[in-house]
């Protein structure tokens, strides 16, 4: 028998509303499906509801005026506390996962890695990188036209893309961690970085191939930065600039934070642009026109050659179509928080232990502040059209203090592979309706997604 819908800790506080939830499982026992559930509670119980699950109990909040109160105005009271414990036994504390003075000293430290000088030599290593793998697969296509999954490729490439930027070209390669079980393994990791607890401590075969290909890959990561400190590394990438790295007192990093970053980078370079190139494709199956559109200003702009560092601001309608991939698809369907003091969010009771979980999915669709939100409409992020929106309506790297330190190499990274991809083939993308949005760590496409490419 089902126990009766959550209660209230204190006698006369307001608690949030919810479904009902099983003993020992919690909500556990009603999930179909992590999005589905979410959305469907959302449309029962308002911007505001409740659920359990063994471990902990969390408020779930999909207002934009909530969000921006949990991760920016009163973001003290909501730190990445215990939430994201499982996410550090495998990124460490680096910038995702660390909190308070440490975190802040932390990001002033990394932070010039992502200046605009920097930025400029990486993305000529982005070019580099996009450059030959796109010249391989068109080798693979010399053949003519060929059905290609697109996810697998954008995963191939973008692994290439972040090795490079961090370590230099040929430094770390398939050879010595292949790509499908990197793959593997980070996909495992991801469901854990955004403080959504999921079961990493099973003993699933899955979960051991992942402690496995961990284990491998700290062993290359930690030889790679010995052999950089000795020996030196390839000036620009992100793992010299670490290495380079000095504090006010002129302490440089110590080899466990610099391996702590480069597993976030990781994370934030691969696993997340891969994704977002993969539901652009999606999403401009049922968007022929806006294809076109960006096929015409590739075309305008690079004029058959490769884009550059200074091509990225003028590929203006290509970055509408990505800001728009990222509203519809955010790389988190929501983050976690853990409660320091008590509180109200929608004029509900927030209390010490409690965790909140500000869903991302929910505030970039929200009625309030979209019009007809399911829609894929590029033009909603036209030049002026972002004037005056509400900055908890469209977070898709956070915002605030704690906004993701690599946010613009990633939107680079997307956009010069989507030029190059455009500027090298033809592009026929099969009919995508059944590609569903699985919500674990980030939100992955439920089944292959198909194109069919032609070299130009």
């Amino acid at each position: 028998m089902q126990m009766e819908q959550t209660q209230s800790i204190e006698a006369g506080k307001r608690a949030a509303p919810g479904p009902r939830a099983w003993p020992l499982l919690g909500n556990l026992g009603v999930f179909r499906g992590l999005l589905p559930f979410f959305e469907e509670q959302w449309a029962l119980h308002g911007d505001v509801f409740r659920i359990r699950t063994p471990n902990f109990r969390a408020l779930v909040i999909a207002h934009p005026d909530h969000v921006q109160r949990v991760l920016l105005t009163h973001r003290q009271n909501y730190i990445k506390g215990p939430v994201y414990d499982d996410a550090r036994k495998f990124l460490g504390d680096g910038l995702v996962t660390l909190e308070g003075e440490t975190w802040r000293a932390r990001r002033t430290l990394v932070q010039p890695a992502f200046h605009r000088q920097s930025l400029e030599r990486l993305a000529q290593i982005m070019v580099e990188s996009g450059a030959r793998y796109f010249d391989s697969l068109t080798a693979r296509l010399a053949g003519g036209a060929q059905e290609l999954d697109v996810h697998r490729e954008m995963v191939r490439v973008t692994m290439d893309v972040v090795v490079n930027a961090l370590f230099g070209h040929g430094t770390l390669n398939g050879e010595r961690v292949s790509y499908q079980t990197m793959s593997e393994a980070l996909e495992v990791l991801s469901n854990g970085v955004n403080g959504v607890p999921l079961p990493s401590w099973l003993p699933t075969p899955h979960n051991i191939k992942f402690r496995r290909t961990l284990r491998e890959l700290n062993q290359n990561v930690y030889e790679i930065i010995r052999n950089g400190r000795e020996r030196g590394t390839e000036t620009g990438t992100l793992l010299s600039m670490l290495l380079d790295a000095r504090d006010e007192a002129g302490k440089p990093l110590s080899d466990q934070a610099i391996r702590d970053e480069v597993m976030t980078l990781f994370i934030a370079g691969h696993e997340t642009t891969a994704l977002t190139l993969t539901w652009c494709f999606v999403l401009l199956g049922e968007a022929p026109q806006v294809l076109s559109r960006m096929n015409a200003e590739v075309d305008e702009v690079l004029g058959g050659r490769e884009p550059s560092f200074a091509d990225v601001p003028k590929l203006t309608y290509v970055r509408q179509v990505i800001d728009e991939t990222l509203r519809l698809r955010p790389p988190a369907a929501m983050v976690g928080r853990d409660v320091v003091a008590e509180d109200e969010l929608g004029g509900y009771r927030v209390a010490p232990g409690d965790v909140v979980l500000p869903f991302i999915w929910g505030a970039h669709r929200h009625g309030a502040h979209w019009s007809s939100p399911e829609t894929f409409d590029p033009d909603r992020f036209a030049p002026g059209n972002a004037k005056g929106r509400h900055p908890g309506s469209y977070l898709p790297f956070s915002i605030g203090p704690r906004i993701c330190i690599g946010n613009t190499f990633s939107l680079i990274e997307i956009t010069i592979l989507i030029a190059q991809l455009l500027s090298r083939y033809e592009i026929e993308i099969r009919p995508s309706r059944d590609v569903k949005p699985v919500a674990v760590g980030t939100v992955r496409p439920s089944k292959p997604v198909m194109v069919v490419l032609k070299a130009r």
